[in-house]
């Protein structure tokens, strides 16, 4: 009674016309503290005049959010609209448990319906110097803060469950994070992250734009603390904003330079986005491991095909989880980014088409096993090629073989490449491979990583690139990546975007386009045509890797290409435009010159 009795003296000092949501903030503060069990920690979010808005209280317990509370002025919107506002919505999207009030009138949601209502006093009683609160509204009062207060945190076990509620809060997360960037670019306020931006634009995608970013970097802090979490698999260790870096492996070291930004969400240009980070955090600290990494293990199913053969074929969790999320974060994304546009028998097939030719055209007995074979998935995204092609050479060998290991060291790792410009899809190719390993047996070992680079498989980086301050990793991604657009693939597949209005305008692989452009006898006269399409610039990298292959010439001390003469492969989904279309004639023709 006296801790409500205080709260309301304050409240009568000051007129109820003049009362707004936050003139009396701090005193709701000290009242919500006084009836939080001692676990329960009250935490008043920092005010915000314009942008994307945050709760104006986070409850939680030993790290794990339990709701939140929104607080609005006496004489303000009423709270019956305010509960069909978009606001709340977007709250309820983030918790079942809000609480929301105007200082006077107090209203407990339990999964988007108000279930417990309940007045202090009246808003007369306010401007009356003589009132008196009365004992029974404030037990009322005091009861439903108690059940607000009472709220457990939801675990998750399932992984379709696990994505879409991480979707939700990405989705809010690239919102805070966009309003930074553009304000950090328009003030000339450059900070960590508009240093991070242009570091991705100057030496990953020169036309890579703020919007572009804010997604993939949103993306990537909310797989990073899933991929901390994994590795954390005690409850003990749980994560927070300063170790979750800890928990991420050394062999994804990019990952940890960018999932390092967490330590800069104290400064104040970052505390707004700070919140719905510890919502990731909470939900991540929460989950049921065990149920989550049984959901999130590799189906295997055995069928057999029309010669009475038995085909193995793999269900890749990872590519569900990521299309689960992309189906909440952003519909149109998931589409433009073809997360599913690559059905895992479209693989299975195509691998084992490389297989048959390289064991029955080239002699290699052992396949993709064979020592000598070299593959590069050079649009790999989620990592699905790589994943069919690394289940395709470990069955090559039984579990108990002796040289198992070996094997995934000397093949797996040292002539497996993939090459990935989207921060999102290089995690997540990264993360479900080394699972993948990991449920075969094989733990990533400190000074090891698997060669998949985050690069832009179309422009040249340069050998000797300047180290980007703060990120060594980037500088050093994109040093590996050159090395081995430098040396010959035997195997190239993937499945490379189709975009007609390709942002890919490098110089070099436009010069290179221009070869599509010749006939024998006379130049090629189209005006328009759709050689500047992503998919063509793409099969124009791979013909031109089994052209050529880069050496350096120590008389010039610099790189220079000589004819190759060895053979290759290229196995790849792509648009059939260029087949039958009248424009793409140099292109065939120079295809048909490069390709039995």
């Amino acid at each position: 009674m006296d801790c409500f009795e205080t709260y309301f003296q304050e409240l009568k000092q000051t007129s109820p016309e003049n009362i707004t949501e936050f003139s009396h903030r701090g005193k709701l503060e000290v009242l919500l503290n006084a009836l939080a069990p001692k676990e329960i920690k009250v935490l008043m979010e920092p005010r915000r005049e314009k942008g994307i808005g945050a709760p104006d209280f986070q409850i939680s317990s030993k790290g794990l959010i339990l709701g939140y509370l929104e607080n609005k002025a006496i004489d303000g919107e009423p709270l019956d609209k305010v509960l069909k506002g978009e606001q709340l919505k977007k709250y309820q999207q983030l918790s079942g448990n809000i609480l929301l009030t105007n200082y006077i009138d107090w209203i407990l949601v339990r999964d988007g319906k108000p279930v417990m209502r309940e007045q202090l006093c009246y808003r007369y009683d306010i401007e009356n110097a003589k009132s008196r609160l009365n004992k029974e509204k404030v037990k009322a009062v005091a009861f439903l803060i108690q059940k607000f207060f009472e709220a457990k945190p939801e675990v998750i076990g399932n992984a379709k469950k696990l994505a879409e509620a991480l979707a939700v809060r990405a989705k809010h997360l690239k919102g805070y994070l966009l309003e930074e960037l553009i304000r950090q670019e328009k003030y000339h306020q450059e900070g960590r992250l508009y240093e991070l931006y242009k570091s991705f634009r100057d030496h990953v995608f020169h036309e890579l734009e703020l919007e572009q970013f804010a997604d993939a970097f949103t993306q990537n802090l909310v797989y990073g603390l899933f991929l901390a979490r994994l590795n954390a698999d005690t409850k003990e260790r749980e994560i927070n904003l300063y170790n979750a870096i800890r928990y991420i492996p050394a062999s994804f070291e990019l990952i940890k330079e960018l999932v390092d930004f967490l330590k800069e969400l104290d400064k104040e240009e970052y505390l707004a986005a700070r919140w719905i980070v510890e919502e990731v955090i909470s939900i991540i600290n929460n989950l049921d491991l065990a149920a989550i990494n049984r959901s999130l293990f590799y189906r295997i199913s055995k069928s057999k095909n029309l010669f009475n053969e038995t085909e193995i074929s793999y269900r890749d969790p990872f590519v569900y989880f990521y299309e689960y999320f992309l189906g909440v974060y952003d519909k149109n994304l998931r589409k433009s980014k073809g997360v599913y546009y690559t059905p895992p028998p479209i693989v299975h097939f195509i691998v084992n088409a490389v297989q048959h030719v390289l064991k029955n055209s080239f002699g290699f007995k052992e396949g993709l096993a064979d020592e000598r074979v070299t593959v590069l998935d050079f649009a790999t995204g989620t990592g699905t090629f790589l994943l069919e092609i690394f289940e395709q050479i470990l069955e090559t060998l039984p579990k108990n073989a002796g040289n198992r290991d070996q094997l995934i060291r000397d093949r797996l790792q040292k002539s497996m490449y993939g090459f990935e410009y989207l921060i999102a899809p290089y995690t997540v190719a990264h993360l479900k491979l080394s699972q993948y390993l990991k449920e075969n047996g094989y733990a990533m070992q400190q000074n090891e990583r698997l060669h998949i680079y985050l690069t832009n498989t179309l422009e040249p980086a340069d050998l000797v690139t300047q180290q980007i301050p703060f990120l060594p990793a980037l500088s050093q991604e994109g040093r590996s990546a050159q090395v081995i657009k430098n040396k010959h693939i035997l195997v190239i597949t993937g499945n490379p975007p189709y975009s007609g209005i390709s942002k890919n305008k490098g110089k070099w692989i436009s010069n290179l386009i221009e070869d599509y452009k010749k006939l024998e006898g006379g130049q090629w006269k189209e005006r328009k045509h759709w050689l500047g399409d992503d998919y063509v610039k793409f099969i124009r990298f791979a013909q031109h890797k089994m052209e050529y292959e880069t050496v350096w010439d120590e008389k010039v001390q610099a790189y220079k290409e000589i004819p190759n003469d060895k053979d290759g492969i290229v196995a790849i989904i792509t648009n059939h435009s260029f087949l039958d279309n009248p424009t793409f004639n140099g292109m065939r023709q120079s295809l048909m010159k490069t390709f039995d």
